[in-house]
């Protein structure tokens, strides 16, 4: 992650909810706009990603530079926002494996405007 984010602040801890180690981290994805998230991987095939108070359009620049970067397989990577759960629904959208930041945008809005038209 330092490597992609020159800068990034990164901490690992016990998570107080299931004893995992985690990744707290603090990324600038580009000027002056910061990314607060934590990672963990409670399974040796499965790792999950929350990031903290973030937009759609930041969510899908985190969300590119994983796929494209970091991950073994760019159709892999599913999400779910806070405001879809906090709405009754906990189903993760797969992430498109091909696209920029702004494309993935565009299916992260889908997906908010799906629980706001409930």
């Amino acid at each position: 992650m330092a490597r992609a984010f020159p800068g990034a602040i990164t901490e690992t801890r016990t998570s107080a909810l299931r004893g995992d180690t985690v990744l707290d981290f603090d990324v600038e994805l580009a000027p002056d706009v910061w990314v607060s998230g934590t990672a963990a991987m409670p399974a040796p095939d499965y790792a999950s990603i929350g990031l903290i108070d973030v937009t759609a359009d930041e969510s899908a620049v985190f969300a590119q530079w994983l796929r494209d970067t970091y991950l073994p397989s760019r159709n892999c990577v599913r999400f779910l926002s806070s405001f879809v759960m906090e709405n009754g629904d906990e189903t993760p959208w797969q992430l498109p494996s091909n696209g920029d930041a702004q494309d993935l945008a565009l299916v992260m809005h889908r997906h908010i405007a799906t629980a706001q038209a409930e």
